[in-house]
């Protein structure tokens, strides 16, 4: 049963990068900083997805869903 809660956790883990890097790279093309915070900053993404000049509703819930998925496997 331990080896279904790691790849839960590394599946949720995959979705929230995959999210993380979609708005990073959206994020560059906007400026430098924005785009090198949301790179390495986890939870920068949900102050810079959900702001009115940059909303991303798409990856802001992908990246919510990952963190859920992440979540539920964490929880045995």
């Amino acid at each position: 049963m331990s080896d279904m809660h790691s790849n839960i956790v590394l599946v949720g883990f995959l979705v929230i990068l995959v999210c993380q890097d979609v708005v990073a790279v959206k994020a560059f093309r906007r400026s430098v900083r924005d785009g090198l915070l949301c790179a390495i900053v986890p939870g920068y993404i949900l102050f810079y997805a959900s702001r009115g000049e940059s909303r991303q509703v798409k990856p802001l819930i992908g990246w919510l869903v990952g963190f859920v998925i992440l979540l539920a496997g964490l929880v045995r």
